[in-house]
């Protein structure tokens, strides 16, 4: 049978490699080692100032202590903010909206919900399989945090205000979109929720969080890739924040 000069040869299209952004390994290196040096910088002298105010009672126990404390934490976010914005924004003049501070392409707003529900999923399933097993993980913040006004309004401020904004930018916008374009989405969504994990970790008592989060920053890279926006992924992170606070003000 002779062939038909009129048929449409069949070819399968590749899905779109990632954007690749301009800054590198190099560039997320000596970000992330900037934001190390910032959390020791800023974290060793308060710390010794919250032991001076806590004295014998410790610093989980005192109010003023536990303040000096959330208002060191408001720094790191600006560091890290700042640790970003150097090596993107300063370096190769690109624009906010290159770190994901624009509209998204896909979803919306409402896109924040679908993400903080597949989040919160997994974090109270996690850790009703770690009841099951016996295992009593501690929490990153202690209880007497919700006892006082002052501390109070300290972590609200860091959970609802800095933590989504500084921490999506970052963890998002630039490590995620770094990695993504030469590692691929999953791979680069993994190692950025990895990243995420061990940034949040707080001492052996928080260990088990670890997990949890690092799930939280993976699925909240893949909604970014999907939204191509960081605007879901802020309201995701301030919706998941702000139920945690609300648990911990209601125990």
């Amino acid at each position: 049978m002779a062939q038909d000069e009129y048929a449409v040869p069949l070819t399968i299209s590749r899905p779109p490699a990632p954007p690749r952004v301009p800054w590198g390994y190099a560039d997320m290196a000596k970000a992330i080692g900037l934001v190390i040096l910032g959390v020791i910088a800023v974290s060793v002298p308060a710390a010794f100032i919250a032991s001076l105010l806590a004295g014998d009672a410790g610093i989980d126990k005192d109010p003023g202590a536990l303040a000096v404390v959330f208002g060191a934490s408001l720094i790191v976010e600006g560091v890290i903010l700042l640790s970003a914005a150097l090596f993107s924004l300063r370096k190769y003049h690109v624009s906010w909206a290159d770190l994901g501070l624009r509209w998204p392409r896909r979803g919306g707003l409402w896109f924040s919900v679908v993400l903080v529900l597949a989040g919160l999923t997994l974090v109270y399933t996690y850790f009703a399989l770690l009841d099951l097993a016996g295992a009593e993980p501690g929490s990153a913040v202690p209880e007497e945090a919700f006892d006082n006004l002052a501390p109070i309004i300290l972590l609200a401020a860091l959970s609802l205000v800095f933590a989504p904004f500084m921490e999506e930018v970052f963890f998002r916008g630039f490590i995620f979109a770094g990695l993504r374009g030469r590692w691929g989405t999953l791979w680069a969504a993994l190692a950025s929720g990895l990243l995420f994990g061990l940034a949040h970790l707080g001492g052996s008592s928080t260990a088990y969080t670890v997990v949890p989060i690092v799930a939280v920053g993976f699925v909240f890279a893949l909604g970014y890739a999907y939204t191509g926006s960081l605007v879901a992924t802020i309201g995701a992170h301030f919706l998941f924040n702000l139920v945690s606070l609300i648990v911990g003000l209601s125990t």
